[in-house]
């Protein structure tokens, strides 16, 4: 009876760790995908305090994502925007404005939700959605107000 005991012990330790490399291989794939996802984007900049009114002054329309880290939605709308910066390249310009980080800027275009999507042309709202956007809606307003 000890002896069936003991081997049942040695086949969950056996189990357990196995299910903890498990994840400990998922955790570090996925650290390893996200590095290499991250090394070939198409990049999009993050934007800070005073850098903020010289790049919305861009003759190109610049599209500004306001967005947080902990957002899922805003985790949605990043690969639309890297996708669409790759397809218009320098007709657009794409910024990136972290609500928790900077939240002056937030405050003063009344960011209240997020992702919050903002195209600017000369300094001047052009277009402003709240929610996940989609290539083809931004691409359009970008195309017509270039």
């Amino acid at each position: 009876m000890k002896k069936q005991s003991k081997n049942l012990k040695n086949k969950n330790m056996k189990l357990s760790n196995l299910i903890l490399i498990a994840i400990i291989v998922i955790g570090a794939t996925g650290i390893v995908l996200a590095y290499t996802f991250n090394r070939n984007e198409v990049k999009t900049h993050e934007v800070y305090g005073g850098d903020f009114d010289k790049v919305i002054q861009s003759n190109t329309p610049v599209i500004v994502d306001f967005y947080a880290d902990w957002c899922k939605p805003c985790r949605i709308q990043a690969p639309i925007l890297e996708e669409l910066k790759s397809e218009l390249g320098s007709k657009v310009v794409i910024h990136k404005v972290n609500v928790d980080n900077e939240r002056e800027i937030a405050n003063r275009y009344n960011i209240q939700s997020i992702p919050t999507i903002m195209i600017f042309k000369k300094g001047k709202v052009i277009w402003m959605n709240v929610g996940v956007q989609s290539k083809e809606t931004l691409k359009e307003i970008v195309l017509k107000n270039q």
